[in-house]
């Protein structure tokens, strides 16, 4: 044997041994994000960031298999007995096999409808010195236009000034006389709000809320439906701090360690806001009188601490009625659902959209049909 040979055998028992190696930590580390999330033993920061990178885990040891199918097939039955323990997770919490059912008659059918308008893209520091652009103006007219008798919005503004921006006003000639607003007045002198928003063509009979950092916070409207009473809740939680464009974005090393150290800062700072803020979120469940459908902007995947939470409380209503992946962000990283809707087991869903051909804002809408009986 040439000595070619015997530094080509060691070389490749070098990386063998490494990528075996590795694969033992991804799998340790993989089934440490299963445990985390089927138990919650802890909510601090740390295992919410384990949790919420589970997919990636997915996707490196399906790499993973497929590199021990090419040398040493046998070796890949770890990584793949990880990933078929996952199958659940994936089958219910991912991607949505569902069929739209079909209303039988019993009961009221009801929309309702949750979007996160960005402020309609408007620039707050200057909506008043130009006139308001295309991209305002078809998401204003999408929001106002949309057949849902219940419309909930995360990032609302509207004011009294002009009457373009006036969104209350405009929602009651639209049909919908009744409306919620968190924050009413934090620009008292042109007579605007931004912060979160409750429109419905129901009456509102009580309300209640609690703002957090603004724009964010969540509000809650008991709604009349006829002879019925439900209780809807509009969350926004606090942001997930993701920003990849801007680490993408600089050509310096400097930059993107800079950009990517306050990424990681802010989703840990968001972790532990968020379960703060969740803890009013299931209070105002908790306290309803009524049935209950809590719609909004999560900022939290599938896998995180807080839509773990919820799911323990109340039925998410993409696994119960949605299709395909329903990824809700418009934005860098787009591969993520961060927007959804839980609903009592009393009323039964029918069907579940994220309207991802709207794209004017930075989230696609989402709406949910439901069976008030």
């Amino acid at each position: 044997m040439t000595l070619r040979i015997r530094v080509g055998q060691l070389i490749a028992f070098f990386f063998r041994s490494l990528l075996w190696s590795l694969n033992l930590l991804l799998v340790l580390y993989t089934c440490l994000a299963y445990w985390l999330l089927y138990s919650l033993p802890t909510q601090h920061w740390s295992a919410g960031m384990i949790m919420i990178t589970l997919p990636v885990a997915w996707i490196l040891n399906f790499v993973v298999v497929c590199l021990w199918l090419t040398d040493r097939p046998w070796r890949g039955w770890l990584s793949g007995i990880v990933l078929l323990l996952g199958i659940g997770l994936f089958g219910s919490r991912t991607f949505g096999w569902n069929q739209i059912k079909e209303f039988t008659g019993e009961g009221i059918p009801l929309k309702v409808f949750s979007y996160n308008v960005k402020t309609f893209d408007l620039d707050l520091n200057t909506v008043y010195d130009y006139p308001s652009s295309p991209r305002f103006r078809r998401l204003a007219n999408y929001a106002l236009r949309y057949d849902a008798p219940i419309k909930c919005f995360q990032e609302f503004w509207t004011s009294t000034t002009v009457p373009e921006y006036n969104f209350v006003q405009r929602f009651r000639k639209a049909g919908y006389p009744y409306s919620y607003i968190l924050h009413p007045v934090n620009r008292e002198s042109r007579g605007a709000s931004f912060g979160m928003a409750i429109i419905s063509i129901y009456p509102i009979i009580q309300t209640g809320k609690k703002a957090f950092d603004a724009p964010n916070g969540v509000i809650w409207a008991d709604i009349k439906v006829r002879n019925d009473t439900i209780r809807i809740i509009n969350v926004h939680l606090h942001s997930m701090g993701i920003r990849i464009g801007r680490v993408l974005a600089k050509d310096e090393i400097s930059g993107v360690k800079r950009e990517t150290r306050g990424v990681l800062s802010a989703l840990r700072n968001g972790f532990i806001k968020r379960n703060e803020q969740i803890n009013d979120v299931q209070k105002f469940v908790q306290e309803s009188p009524y049935p209950v459908i809590v719609t909004g902007d999560f900022n939290d995947t599938p896998y995180g601490a807080v839509y773990e939470r919820m799911r323990r409380l109340l039925p998410n209503s993409f696994e119960e009625a949605g299709h395909g992946f329903g990824f809700t962000y418009n934005h860098l990283p787009n591969f993520i659902r961060i927007d959804n809707q839980f609903h009592d087991p009393r009323l039964s869903i029918l069907n579940f959209e994220t309207i991802n051909y709207v794209t004017d804002s930075d989230h696609y809408p989402i709406v949910g049909t439901y069976v008030v009986k």
